[in-house]
């Protein structure tokens, strides 16, 4: 009896995750984040959007001694949410049934441990949603970079102060009908969100360098249509965060929050209620995904292969 459990647990955890990585500028913590993504994860595909910085040297020489890193190269268009996709498309041959892709930026680092996560969710559940705890700036941060004293610490214990206000599909479990056409930045046939979100933390905002540099990338002419959420003036940026906006005019340019509308708490428990709908899988969504699932199983092979 004991063997016939351990052989379903086995069986349970056989699956693998591969993590799709997109990266642009991220020198000062992308190899942090690799190193702890490859903790859990069984191979990390990267796409580098043309950094100007060190950032895909860094990654190729890590590359090197870590095998799980698996780079496609530098891509040198605008970014876009289905870059992704071109990931999936050129390494999919390599899951199987039951494996999960996993959308992993080059500043985050999970608080839930991926593998142990994926393998408390019951079969029928598709794709899993984050609760990301975001990292700000504050005004302690501001004023120990202008001093000097936070320069050679990691962002991991120099940053102290969140808010857990974001969630999107981070985990998708990959089928043999699974559907993701170039542009997409999920696959169009998924079908039963996990209930439970998986949490993370996310730096965003790390240093008064890389701020002022991710911010005029995303609001660069030719930076795409995505990042909305910071294509915005500095009183939306606030206001859209529920944040209030210093006085001091260089504090809002630097995107400096205040303690108080953050914790640092290290329960790390978050409100599904303030956070974006976990979005359920609804009648219209099953006639669609009936409809893709016959194109994927009879017609594919014959007509524009996705």
């Amino acid at each position: 009896m004991e063997n016939n459990i351990e052989g379903l647990v086995e069986m349970k955890n056989s699956f693998k995750i591969y993590a799709l990585m997109t990266v642009k500028n991220e020198a000062d913590i992308v190899i942090e984040a690799l190193e702890h993504a490859s903790l859990w994860a069984d191979k990390i595909f990267v796409i580098d959007n043309n950094s100007s910085d060190s950032t895909f040297s860094l990654i190729r020489e890590y590359a090197n001694v870590n095998p799980k890193i698996i780079i496609w190269g530098q891509y040198g268009g605008a970014f876009y949410l289905g870059l992704r996709q071109v990931l999936f498309k050129d390494y999919r041959e390599i899951a199987k049934e039951g494996d999960w892709w996993c959308r992993l930026d080059g500043d985050e680092f999970y608080i839930d441990d991926p593998r142990d996560f994926l393998s408390a969710i019951p079969d029928n559940f598709d794709h899993v949603y984050n609760a990301s705890f975001q990292y700000y700036f504050t005004y302690d941060d501001y004023i120990n970079e202008k001093n000097s004293l936070s320069s050679e610490i990691s962002v991991l214990k120099r940053l102290e102060w969140y808010k857990c206000n974001h969630s999107e599909i981070r985990f998708v479990k990959h089928t043999n009908l699974i559907c993701w056409p170039q542009l997409l930045e999920w696959p169009c046939n998924l079908r039963y969100p996990y209930s439970k979100r998986i949490r993370l933390k996310h730096y965003q905002y790390r240093s008064i360098n890389q701020i002022d540099a991710r911010l005029a990338l995303r609001n660069a002419p030719d930076s795409g249509t995505s990042f909305t959420h910071e294509k915005v003036s500095v009183e939306q940026w606030y206001s859209k965060r529920k944040f209030t906006a210093p006085d001091s005019e260089e504090l809002k340019l630097y995107r400096v929050v205040n303690n108080d509308d953050l914790t640092n708490s290290s329960d790390f428990k978050y409100n599904d209620e303030e956070l974006p709908p976990v979005r359920p899988y609804n009648y219209k969504k099953k006639i669609r995904n009936f409809m893709i699932n016959f194109y994927m199983s009879f017609m594919n092979k014959y007509f524009f292969k996705i």
